[in-house]
């Protein structure tokens, strides 16, 4: 029998190739994977490699990559919304946030849907549509159809698909997401897309590098403006309504009232638990 063999938690990091803030707030908080138990909760913290692999091959798996086609179809639907005067504001706040960020937060989504789209089609063959129209109220359901086995059909559950940063360890919902009738689903997918921070410089690198290239400090950064690249997003599983569990708070956030959470550690997320909810859509 193979012994096993054990890694610090720098070298774990380094195994799974997470930044460190990631890492630890994948372990702390999320109940993505776990380290030995220690004496007295004390000592260095070790974890079991293989463990970390299989957590890693799941990982790969279920992580798709945005491409440009797919980012300009997410960054229309983000203008679209803009320009029709739809106000986003803050989570739980009466705040608006400014251009960047709503622009950022309405792609950061559609990326996450069209994430779901293809890993269903890559793994299962199974083709969704989802809905990028316009609506004057939030249409609560992301998936409008389902084409499978030559036909195409209406989905039977409703199903709504959350997105947040990489490093987020919770699926989180407001209130009025979970008690509203009309917007209440009965399955939340939750998807980690690495949107970077400055995309929009990306996807205008050319235009900006025309604009700026006579100017006095071009020299000092013209080699830095970043190329715009896929972006992977990960889809980090699934959870039923009836097993969200209600919060006011989770670890370094309090939440202004009520929110219904799920640790990202306890969503369905292997190939039996996605094929399960794919006969139930």
């Amino acid at each position: 029998m193979k012994n096993k063999e054990y890694l610090s938690k720098k070298e774990a990091v380094e195994f799974t190739g997470l930044d460190e803030k990631t890492f630890i707030n994948y372990f702390k908080n999320a109940g993505e994977f776990s380290s030995l138990k220690r004496e007295g909760g004390r000592g260095r913290f070790l974890f079991d490699k293989e463990s970390l692999k299989k957590w890693l091959e799941g990982y790969k798996w279920r992580t798709i990559d945005l491409t440009a086609e797919d980012y300009a179809l997410c960054l229309d639907f983000a203008l679209a919304q803009h320009f029709r005067g739809y106000v986003l504001s803050d989570w739980g706040t009466a705040r608006q946030r400014e251009f960047g960020q709503k622009i950022t937060n309405w792609v950061k989504g559609q990326l996450a849907e069209v994430a779901v789209k293809k890993f269903f089609k890559k793994e299962f063959n199974v083709d969704i549509e989802l809905d990028f129209r316009i609506h004057k109220q939030i249409v609560p359901q992301d998936i409008i159809s389902i084409t499978q086995n030559g036909g195409k059909r209406e989905p039977k559950i409703g199903v709504g698909i959350k997105s947040s940063k990489p490093k987020s360890a919770y699926l989180v919902l407001s209130e009025n997401e979970f008690t509203r009738p009309e917007r209440k689903s009965d399955v939340y997918i939750f998807c980690r897309p690495e949107i970077p921070d400055d995309h929009l410089l990306r996807v205008t690198r050319d235009q900006i590098i025309k604009i700026v290239k006579n100017q006095q400090h071009y020299s000092l950064y013209k080699d830095q403006i970043p190329f715009f690249e896929n972006m992977p997003c990960e889809i980090a599983g699934y959870s039923w309504a009836d097993e969200l569990e209600k919060a006011t708070s989770i670890p370094g956030q309090d939440f202004e009232g009520i929110r219904f959470v799920k640790k990202t550690g306890l969503l369905h997320r292997n190939r039996k638990d996605w094929e399960d909810l794919l006969k139930k859509l």
